[in-house]
């Protein structure tokens, strides 16, 4: 089964076809325990997630029982006694989804995401990219929006929107180093017109300026962000969009890769859409040192890859 959050809570049976979950309430419970997959929730945290408007707490738990009974139903289907489930369990005080990392969506992310970043530090910056797409790829909408505004729900939130932005973040430096600027501009712009303190991404949409030589641009971009750390929080700006401003009016040469990766396809794509790595099994075929990745005719082409709340 393929468990996903990032977006309306879901499960995939086998075959691909979505399961029934059920009503609002009990698809949280499971998005709940999706968010501590293989820890146990106690039930008292579960209640306060769910039901925070409850005064009757005997009926909170009562409801809760229920909703996991038909979701262990839902989930391993034929399995009647209580001690044979296996995926949704009552541990102590709680219950606990036990789901491998590569059937959770968020699972995924992360493993795709340490992946990525370890390619783009040994130098695997197309490799990289693919895998960090492919990580962005999971995202299907905003997760938790259905969920009451409860504390432990904001810092769930608040850690899933910042692990998408840095994942768009990597992504897009590890196309920088192919060269692909020109086509990061519109996207890079318009997350950064969204996130304007982001410093990295301001970084980040300067080079992609350079790269579409766009120098005077680019170091507009820069002063910009410069009068606004100072107006906003009376703040120099962070050391990394220094350096970048410095390598922009030198011509750094690194900033531009000499090999300068050729996207096949329609390049004129408008949009939002963006450069990436088709993640088709050629593509994806690696050698056993993670070293090479097919970038043969069709496997770079425009797909849409980020959801941006």
């Amino acid at each position: 089964m393929d468990f996903r959050l990032l977006g309306e809570t879901a499960v995939l049976a086998t075959d691909g076809t979505s399961l029934d979950l059920g009503p609002r309430k009990q698809r949280m419970v499971l998005g709940a325990l999706m968010l501590r997959a293989d820890e146990t929730i106690d039930i008292e945290q579960l209640i306060d997630v769910i039901w925070p408007e409850t005064a009757n707490s005997r009926v909170a738990v009562n409801s809760l029982h229920a909703y996991v009974s038909k979701l262990r139903r839902i989930l391993e289907p034929g399995t009647e006694r209580r001690g044979d489930y296996e995926i949704l369990t009552r541990r102590s005080r709680g219950y606990r989804l036990t789901v491998r990392q590569e059937a959770l969506d968020i699972g995924r992310v992360r493993i795709l995401a340490q992946e990525g970043r370890e390619l783009f530090a040994a130098g695997h910056s197309a490799q990289a990219s693919a895998y960090l797409r492919k990580a962005l790829a999971e995202w299907r909408g905003a997760p938790l929006k259905d969920f009451p505004d409860r504390p432990w729900i904001r810092d769930e939130a608040h850690y899933l929107a910042e692990l998408h932005r840095g994942l768009i973040e990597d992504a897009a430096e590890a196309d920088l180093a192919q060269g692909l600027g020109p086509v990061l501009v519109p996207e890079l712009g318009r997350l950064l017109a969204a996130f304007p303190y982001r410093e990295r991404l301001r970084v980040l949409t300067a080079h992609a300026l350079y790269q579409a030589g766009r120098q005077a641009d680019a170091l507009s971009l820069i002063a910009e962000g410069r009068r606004q750390m100072a107006e906003a929080f009376g703040l120099d700006p962070d050391p990394r969009i220094r350096v970048m401003e410095d390598r922009i009016l030198h011509h750094d040469p690194s900033l531009t890769p000499r090999q300068v990766v050729r996207l096949h396809g329609n390049s004129c794509a408008r949009g939002r859409r963006q450069a990436t790595l088709r993640l088709t099994p050629k593509a994806l075929a690696t050698s056993p040192q993670r070293g090479t990745l097919s970038t043969a005719k069709g496997a770079l082409s425009y797909v849409t890859t980020c959801f941006i709340p």
